[in-house]
């Protein structure tokens, strides 16, 4: 009797502490509703929703991780040579110095890059559960999640 009490407790137990509930208030799986979010300074302000009834490719990256900042490239040139497609990128750096190097040196288009100030960081984190992950995500017209991290090919059927 004992051995089913403790087989019980250990399995309820185990239960508990894998199914602890996320801090992620929103998420952006696909299929889901993008969440709108606000960053930048007085000067350069950007929300998702201004690109309402537009795909967007959004994507979250830093210098710091070698394979966001080649997306970012990737997807920036994509974003340029395909009509109908806006990018708007996020980025994570230690300062904006830095991030204005990075921008200039990667011949990036600077209306579509943004930096994250410190005090927006956890709001959007929060809201895209992005800690430490860099990706990119296909946002339809209806503002809707319909994939992450997209190829050439993908990115040319959905927006079709």
């Amino acid at each position: 009797m004992k051995k089913i009490i403790y087989l019980v407790v250990t399995i309820v137990l185990v239960l508990a502490f894998t199914s602890a509930r996320s801090t992620v208030t929103t998420d952006s799986r696909i299929g889901t509703k993008a969440p709108n979010f606000t960053i930048g300074n007085d000067s350069n302000v950007v929300t998702l929703n201004k690109f309402a009834g537009k795909y967007v490719l959004l994507t979250v990256w830093s210098s710091a991780s070698a394979q966001s900042r080649l997306d970012n490239m990737r997807y920036n040139r994509l974003a340029r040579a395909t009509a109908g497609l806006e990018q708007l990128s996020v980025n994570f750096d230690r300062s904006r110095a830095l991030f204005a190097e990075v921008v200039a040196a990667d011949s990036l288009d600077a209306s579509t890059q943004y930096y994250c100030e410190a005090q927006d960081r956890k709001t959007f984190e929060e809201k895209w559960g992005s800690h430490d992950q860099y990706n990119t995500f296909l946002i339809n017209t209806r503002g809707v999640v319909v994939a992450i991290n997209p190829g050439e090919k993908e990115l040319a059927a959905a927006i079709k």
